[in-house]
């Protein structure tokens, strides 16, 4: 059984559908004894898992090829940034922070330079 290409991809859209909900009309405060900049953390991990997911779908749909990876971490980066702009001007009670904005690049940033490195050692590998 043939799967279709698409299927590799639901779990992007998925991510990108959760971060939209989440940056826009649901508030979830996410609080963890000790540790101090959860928000940027959470930040952090939703744009490394919306990267990751997208440049898994890509690699198993031999799309990821020469400058694909850095577009990707660039939509993602706009993606975010675009949101915290939304936050600011849609939005009652949201607002705009750089560092959101911030730790949503950083996450798609290292989550493209984790899956880089193990993509290339899984090649070597093989």
């Amino acid at each position: 059984m043939r799967i279709n290409p698409l299927f590799w991809f639901i779990p992007s859209l998925i991510v990108f559908i959760g971060i939209l909900l989440l940056s826009t009309v649901l508030s979830i405060p996410v609080q963890i004894e000790g540790v101090g900049y959860t928000d940027k953390l959470s930040h952090i991990f939703a744009y490394f898992v919306l990267i990751v997911t997208l440049l898994f779908a890509f690699h198993k749909n031999g799309l990821l090829q020469g400058k694909s990876w850095m577009m990707l971490v660039l939509l993602c980066s706009v993606y975010g940034i675009l949101l915290e702009l939304a936050q600011y001007t849609l939005f009652p009670n949201r607002y705009f922070e750089w560092l959101d904005a911030l730790a949503n690049v950083l996450g798609a940033l290292i989550g493209s330079v984790l899956f880089r490195l193990i993509w290339r050692v899984k090649e070597e590998q093989a």
